[in-house]
């Protein structure tokens, strides 16, 4: 420390980022503060004072980090924060970056000077995430002709990006504005993106032609599992790998190999390394240095690569001048460089997970290989294997709370595969440049090369695919917190001045385990269980324009009344419900109610049924119609255990689920699939719920007249969504809810709900509660009292 300075600075640096971020500071604060530096300055000239001096660079060291975020804030404020969703909304602006080319969309970022929005017109300079969802030949006529730089109108569907809409979620909002963006347009025909002139930025669409032709190369010489792969590995677009795979990576504890970052600025270095081993000294570190500033561009320049470029290129130019330099020198430089730039970069995922894991290596693999290089391994490939999982190691505790927040998953074989998976990545890497640069100009000899790199890929994702889906492959820590990772880091901190300060072994052992206890105490102080035991808990999923509800009744068992939609865009089975029940630590759903075989209804049960989270299923009566055939054909395929809606009581622990449904009543029979609902009313002690799918009038009227009084609920899963195609004022009147659950889209183009209805609850004193205001929403009854849980808080 006392040799590099600029370590100090770049620690209080950041905090100041963190103090202008996290606390609103007000300007005449910041200019008293100022003010006071200048005047201590100017009464202490030659600054005797050592104290003095150090609190003088503290203080301006934070006060930039601090003036850095405030200069930011003013340019990224927004005009738009008022509007959730809107149509017809009308942009014209810049186009600033196009992303590769995907399989329903085409995405870019619009620079904005003004936006109409309700015959308002805006003008704002804000930075928007446009995608182009219209048929093949629209996308392909705007990918091949629009350049960076092109001037455009833009018309479509406005929204903000998604923020915690339920439990344990990713705030994507957040995400898009610490990149600069404010809101999404949604565009789906060839009308709503018109280009309005020539010019361009010739610089950023070399960059982009650079990229696309890249990517065509890719695609032409590989199958597609490949393609997809080296797409992520050398483009940083992730886009053509499944769900599923990177899944699968993280159980294995080997994902960051999907994430660009130092690890492939590495295979790069090695690889020019070897390419230009032939040329001087001079001549190779610079064609090194150009190829790395390449591998930069062409990557987007993500925050992780531009630190490890940055400090490979520093290496490179020390050892070319014949200077020492220090990695944590180097890491403090770059981590520095790129938060004046985007100081809002130190919430992204992708900077926090690349500094961790690097500077960790810096301080804790030193520690790991003293302790390797001690001992009286003889074979040099045993040691040096050792040394290389010493690396892992050492990256793996750096990043362990980051992964454990994003994640909730602690990978058990992460070391193992790792040994296996890094140099296979390498190979597939260094294969693919060769490949590339050999298809450009013979292609007839690089598919060849691609071929093995084909059977080279396979043998990866067949490598990580069965270390994932291994049972003891990870196990699930939730709710890891900020204190957590305090507490984790200070223990680290202990165990690692422990390790080098003693030469005894068994003193180092007992410090691990006391340590690693200390951890594991600590951070479960602040877990609270969201779904608590004794009790009966309904959380309403925000699944948007859909219905999806989890119930855990008292004695644990759980149950899910639909899941939501698929569509080519989105699977809320696969995005939303499946990491809410990991979140919630729920292995398996023990009862899987599908209403009726609306897509927005039943459509992630698919993906729920095929990661085998679903014990049973109960569901309408088969008919004849296509959606009915398949779905149980699906069924069949995965031998589940089925159930048809018919009159019947469930008995679940203290709970009784009463099925009203009568599948030989012909009169239901022949009503639409909504009025075929299925009807479940829900008793616990004194409390209740009625679910009605989305059953309409006709259906109600069927109830009302069958079970009368027995509707009574003190809450109401109302009727599809809130449309006045259902919810008679009858049936509210006979139900007389305290709470009515309305789950629908934010401004959905149905109009869910309907003004008719919510008037009918209001005169019945009923509490609205609402996914598209709210979020999901949960409530718990203790059999005799049904409380709202703040589940945000």
């Amino acid at each position: 420390m006392r040799n590099y300075p600029f370590i100090k600075f770049a620690i209080l640096f950041v905090t100041g980022i963190l103090i202008g971020i996290f606390i609103d500071i007000p300007i005449p604060f910041i200019a008293a503060a100022i003010c006071l530096l200048i005047i201590l300055l100017l009464l202490n000239k030659k600054l005797n004072s050592i104290l003095l001096l150090t609190i003088i660079k503290a203080t301006i060291s934070i006060l930039i980090g601090i003036g850095i975020v405030f200069t930011n804030q003013n340019e990224t404020q927004s005009k738009l924060t008022s509007y959730q969703k809107e149509k017809g909304v009308k942009v014209y602006g810049t186009v600033e970056e196009i992303e590769l080319e995907r399989k329903y969309e085409i995405a870019f970022i619009l620079k904005s000077d003004s936006i109409i929005i309700n015959n308002k017109t805006i003008q704002t300079n804000e930075k928007l995430l446009c995608r182009l969802r219209s048929d093949s030949a629209d996308r392909k006529y705007f990918y091949d002709n629009a350049k960076p730089g092109k001037y455009l109108f833009v018309s479509g569907t406005f929204q903000q990006g998604r923020d915690i809409r339920n439990p344990g979620e990713f705030d994507y909002r957040k995400f898009l504005f610490s990149k600069g963006i404010t809101g999404i347009i949604n565009s789906y025909d060839s009308a709503s993106v018109v280009i309005l002139n020539n010019d361009f930025n010739y610089l950023k669409n070399l960059i982009f032609q650079s990229r696309k032709n890249i990517d065509k190369l890719i695609h032409q010489l590989h199958n597609d599992q490949t393609a997809g792969l080296l797409r992520g590995l050398l483009l940083a677009d992730r886009t053509e790998i499944d769900y599923e795979t990177k899944e699968n990576f993280v159980n294995s504890g080997v994902i960051h190999i999907l994430a660009v970052s130092g690890l492939h600025v590495g295979y790069i270095l090695v690889f020019f390394i070897v390419v230009f081993g032939r040329f001087n000294i001079y001549l190779r570190s610079f064609l090194t240095i150009a190829g790395l500033l390449c591998f930069m561009v062409i990557t987007g320049t993500p925050a992780s690569v531009f630190r490890a470029t940055l400090m490979s290129v520093i290496l490179i130019i020390a050892f070319l001048s014949g200077r020492s330099t220090n990695l944590l020198n180097s890491i403090a430089l770059s981590a520095v460089f790129i938060l004046c730039v985007i100081p809002f970069e130190i919430l992204n995922p992708g900077f926090q997970l690349s500094f961790s894991a690097v500077l960790s290596i810096a301080l804790i693999y030193p520690v790991i290989q003293k302790v390797i290089n001690e001992t009286a391994i003889k074979n040099s490939l045993v040691k040096n294997v050792l040394l290389f999982a010493g690396v892992s190691l050492s990256a793996q505790i750096g990043t362990l709370p980051f992964t454990l927040a994003y994640f909730n998953k602690l990978s058990l074989i992460s070391l193992f595969t790792n040994l296996f998976v890094i140099p296979l990545a390498g190979i597939i890497v260094g294969l693919a440049i060769i490949t590339l640069i050999i298809g450009s100009l013979l292609p007839s000899i690089a598919v060849y090369i691609a071929i093995v790199n084909n059977v080279i890929t396979s043998l990866m994702m067949d490598l990580v695919r069965f270390s994932g889906s291994l049972d003891f492959a990870f196990i699930r820590i939730n709710n890891f917190s900020l204190p957590d990772s305090i507490f984790f880091y200070v223990f680290i901190s202990i165990l690692v001045y422990s390790i080098r300060t003693s030469i005894k072994s068994a003193f180092r052992f007992v410090a691990a385990i006391i340590v690693f206890a200390n951890i594991f105490v600590f951070s479960t102080l602040d877990n609270k269980k969201l779904l608590s035991d004794g009790v009966l808990s309904v959380l309403m999923i925000d699944v948007g324009q859909g219905d999806s509800f989890l119930l855990k009744f008292s004695n644990g068992k759980t149950a899910l009344i639909d899941a939501g939609v698929v569509d080519p865009f989105f699977d809320t089975g696969e995005r939303i419900i499946i990491p809410l029940l990991d979140y919630l630590d729920i292995v398996k759903i023990d009862y899987g109610f599908v209403s009726h075989l609306d897509t927005d209804h039943y459509g992630g049960f698919a993906s729920l049924i095929h990661n085998g989270r679903v014990n049973e299923i109960y569901r309408p009566k088969p008919d004849s119609s296509d959606k009915s055939i398949r779905f149980e054909k699906f069924l069949k395929r995965y031998n589940l255990r089925t159930n048809i809606y018919d009159k019947s009581k469930i008995e679940i622990g203290k709970t009784a689920l009463y099925i009203l449904n009568d599948v030989q009543s012909d009169y239901l029979n022949k009503l639409s699939s909504n009025d075929r609902s299925g009807i479940m009313k829900i008793i616990f002690g004194n409390t209740s719920f009625l679910f009605v799918g989305d059953a309409e009038i006709p259906a109600e009227a069927y109830y009302l007249n069958h079970y009368n009084k027995f509707l009574d609920s003190d809450v109401l899963k109302v009727g599809h969504h809130g449309s006045s195609t259902s919810s008679s004022q009858e049936f509210l009147e006979t139900i007389s809810p305290r709470i009515s659950l309305i789950s629908a889209g934010i401004k959905n183009k149905f109009g869910h709900p309907s003004e008719i209805v919510l008037k009918r609850l209001e005169q019945i004193n009923s509490q609205i509660l609402r996914t598209d205001l709210s979020g999901a929403v949960l409530l718990q009854s203790d059999g005799e009292e049904i409380k709202i849980i703040d589940w945000k808080n």
